[in-house]
Parts: structure tokens; sequence; C-alpha cells
């Protein structure tokens, strides 16, 4: 079973960002079983570092869409981003000093938040203004 499975209403109504966020749960769900399949570090390391980079790849793209779409909350959805991306760095700072089973256990559970929480909260409130873009 995924980790976290993909569900219509996680869709912005933008395909584009929508398969981002699909390869971004794919990606996480590849982290947690190479995690729970004790694949080593240089396998997980490996795998958290692209999804790393997928995050920075999806961020610059959503942030160009909603600048094209004339999102008005986007300096805020940035911002947002940084912060995300900080915490990021510092998890996989945290977990490669600490890589015992209770921290895994708090370093996936804060992923599930952390992406679930930022599609279904933060991203829908660009959907109304964004959508419209894949629509014309």
């Amino acid at each position: 079973m995924a980790f976290i499975a993909w569900r219509d209403d996680m869709s912005v109504g933008v395909p584009v960002l929508d398969d981002d966020h699909k390869t971004l749960i794919n990606l996480l769900n590849d982290y947690v079983d190479a995690l729970d399949n004790e694949e080593g570090l240089f396998v997980t390391d490996t795998i958290f570092t692209a999804l790393g980079q997928y995050i920075d790849t999806h961020f610059r793209r959503e942030e160009g869409i909603m600048a094209e779409a004339g999102y008005p909350d986007l300096e805020a959805h940035k911002a947002v981003h940084a912060r995300m991306e900080a915490q990021f760095g510092d998890l996989r700072d945290r977990f490669l000093l600490d890589p015992s089973d209770a921290a895994q256990d708090r370093l996936k559970d804060f992923l599930h938040d952390w992406l679930t929480d930022h599609i279904l909260k933060t991203d829908m409130a660009y959907k109304p203004v964004c959508s419209k873009l894949s629509k014309t």
C-alpha cells in the first residue's frame, strides 16, 4: 500500500502541476519504501536528493504558472516554498546524523503532512485563478 495515494481532490486544475504532484508523491513513496525495506543510507539519500531536486523544479514551475495567471498571492506562496525548501534541507541533514527508526518515523510523518497539507491547503488557494490557464 502506498504511503500517500493520489486522490482527485488533490487536483489543482492545472494538468502539468497535477503531474508534478503525482511525481512528488511517487518519489516520496519510493523513499518510504526504501526506508521500510532498510535499503541503506546510500539508496535512501539518493532518493531523498532526487525528491529535493524535483521539489525545486516543481516550485519554480508552479511559481511561473502563478505569475502567468496573475495570482495575487504569488509572493506569499513563494515565501511558503522558501520555508519548505529550508525545512526539507534541515530534515535531510538531521536524518543523516540520526538514521534511527524513531527518526525515520518522524521524517515520514513530517513529509506526509508537509506534502499533503501543501497540496490540499496552500496550493488549492491558486486553483480558481491558475486552472483558467489550462482551459484557454
